[in-house]
C-alpha cells in the first residue's frame, strides 16, 4: 500500500475530465456508450480464463504484467488518440488487462490476511485513493489554463509515467501469497487440476452449490459494480451530465471531486474503523440507502445549482464510504479457499456481460434524456440491496476453518 498514492494521484487527476476530452475530439454520447460496452465485451471474453491464467502465472507476476497494460499503456494510448476507434483500441486493451489484475491484486491483498486485516486493507486502500482525489480541483485549473484537450493530454502523459514507476517499484516489494505458492508448486509437480476452462468452472459452480451464500453476495456485488460503472459519480457520464444537463461550469465541477474526496476521507478515517463486526451489515445497508437518496437528488435537482450538486455528492460519499470497505471484505470472507480465483473470475464474467448490454443502452438513454440513465441505475442499485439482503440472511458456511478446509474440491 505504500506505493498506492502514486497511482491514486494520477488517476484522480486524469479521470474526471476523460469523457469531456473524448467529446471535444468528436466522440458522441452514443459512442461513449459503445466504448463502455466494448470494454466490457472484451472483459467478458478474458474473464473466461482470467482465473486460470492467474493461477498459472502467480499473483505477483500477473499483477505486474496486467497492471502495466491496464493503466500506463492505456493512458498513453488515450493521450495520443483523436478518433473514436483510437479510444476503442485503448479501452479494449485496458479493460482486458483490468480483468486479470483486478483479480490478481485482490488475491494478493486478501489471501494471507484474516477478516479484520482485510477490512483494514480495503479501508486503507480507499482512504489513500480518496485522499488523492482532493487534488481533483488542480485538474480543473490546468483545464482552464490549457483547455480540455491539451490539459487532459498533459494529465494522461503524467499518469502513464508515474503509474509505470509505481508498478515497477511495488513489484520488487511484493511477495507471492501462500496459496499462490502452493498452486504454483502443484503445477510444477504436475499435481494441479486440469487447466481446461470447462473443468475450472465446473469446480467453481460446484463451490456455489456447496455454499449458496456466495451466490447471493456475488450477484449483489455484480449489480452494484454495474451501477457504479454507469450511475455513480465516478462514471464516464458524470461530467457530461453536470455540464450538459445541469449547465454547470466545466472547470468548477472539479470542486465536486474535491468535496467527494474530502467527505469520503473523513468517513474512512473516523467512522469506518469504529464500526464493529456486529454492526457491519447495518452499515452496508445504510450506505446503500444513502447512495440511493443521493442519486434521487441528482436526478431531481434544478439546473445551474452547484450547491445542490455538492450536497448530493456529500450524501453519496457518506453512503459509499459506509458500504464499499465492508462489502469487499465480506466477499473475501465468503470466498475463502483455493477456488477464490474462479469465483472472482465468474463475478467479473457476469459483470462484464451485464455491462455490455447496459453500455449500449446507456448511450441511447443519455442521448434521449440524460436523467433516464440515472433512473435505470437507481433500479439496479435497489435490486443489488435486495440480493445482498438475501445473502445476509443465508446460512454461513457450516464449518469455519483454514482456507484448505473451505475449498470446494472433490465435487
Amino acid at each position: 500500500m505504500t506505493m498506492q498514492p502514486l497511482w491514486s494521484i494520477s488517476y484522480a487527476l486524469y479521470t474526471f475530465y476523460l469523457s469531456l476530452y473524448m467529446k471535444s475530439l468528436g466522440v458522441t454520447d452514443r459512442q461513449i456508450g459503445y466504448l463502455i460496452s466494448l470494454g466490457y465485451a472484451v472483459g467478458f471474453l478474458v474473464s473466461l480464463f482470467a482465473g486460470l491464467v492467474i493461477d498459472a502465472m502467480g499473483r505477483k507476476k500477473a499483477t505486474l504484467v496486467f497492471d502495466l497494460l491496464a493503466w500506463p499503456v492505456m493512458t498513453a494510448l488515450y493521450a495520443v488518440s483523436y478518433r473514436f476507434w483510437h479510444f476503442a483500441a485503448a479501452m479494449a486493451l485496458g479493460n482486458a488487462a483490468l480483468r486479470f489484475v483486478g483479480i490478481s491484486w485482490t488475491l494478493t491483498v486478501i489471501e494471507d490476511a484474516d477478516t479484520e486485516e482485510r477490512v483494514a486493507a480495503f479501508n486503507l486502500s480507499m482512504t489513500i485513493n480518496i485522499a488523492m482525489g482532493i487534488l481533483t480541483p488542480a485538474a480543473g485549473l490546468l483545464v482552464r489554463r490549457l483547455g480540455i484537450v491539451a490539459g487532459e493530454r498533459a494529465l494522461l502523459c503524467f499518469a502513464s509515467l508515474v503509474m509505470t514507476t509505481m508498478m515497477l517499484i511495488r513489484h520488487r516489494m511484493l511477495k507471492e501469497t501462500k496459496i499462490g505458492r502452493e498452486i504454483l508448486a502443484e503445477r510444477r509437480k504436475g499435481f494441479a487440476a486440469s487447466g481446461a476452462v470447462a473443468v475450472f468452472y465446473q469446480r467453481t459452480f460446484a463451490c456455489l452449490r456447496a455454499r449458496p451464500r456466495i451466490k447471493w453476495i456475488l450477484m449483489a456485488i455484480v449489480l452494484f459494480n454495474t451501477f457504479n460503472a454507469f450511475g455513480s459519480f465516478s462514471s464516464l457520464y458524470y461530467g457530461l451530465y453536470l455540464t450538459e444537463a445541469l449547465r454547470l461550469d466545466t472547470s468548477a465541477i472539479s470542486l465536486l471531486g474535491g468535496i467527494n474526496a474530502a467527505v469520503l476521507l473523513t468517513i474512512l478515517i473516523f467512522l469506518v474503523p469504529t464500526v464493529t463486526s456486529k454492526h457491519r451489515r447495518a452499515a452496508m445497508f445504510y450506505g446503500l440507502g444513502l447512495q440511493a437518496a443521493a442519486l434521487g437528488m441528482f436526478i431531481a435537482m434544478p439546473r445551474g445549482r452547484l450547491g445542490w450538486a455538492a450536497f448530493s455528492v456529500v450524501v453519496f460519499a457518506i453512503g459509499f464510504g459506509l458500504f464499499r470497505p465492508f462489502v469487499d471484505s465480506l466477499l473475501a470472507e465468503v470466498t475463502e479457499g483455493k477456488d477464490r480465483a474462479g469465483l472472482y473470475s465468474l463475478m467479473n464474467l457476469a459483470m462484464a456481460s451485464l455491462c455490455v448490454v447496459m453500455g449500449v443502452a446507456s448511450g441511447w438513454l443519455y442521448h434521449y434524456r440524460p436523467a433516464l440513465l440515472y433512473l435505470v441505475s437507481l433500479g439496479i442499485l435497489t435490486l443489488s440491496a435486495i440480493l445482498l439482503g438475501f445473502g445476509s440472511r443465508a446460512d454461513s458456511p457450516n464449518r469455519q476453518g483454514t482456507s484448505d478446509d473451505l475449498t470446494c474440491e472433490g465435487f
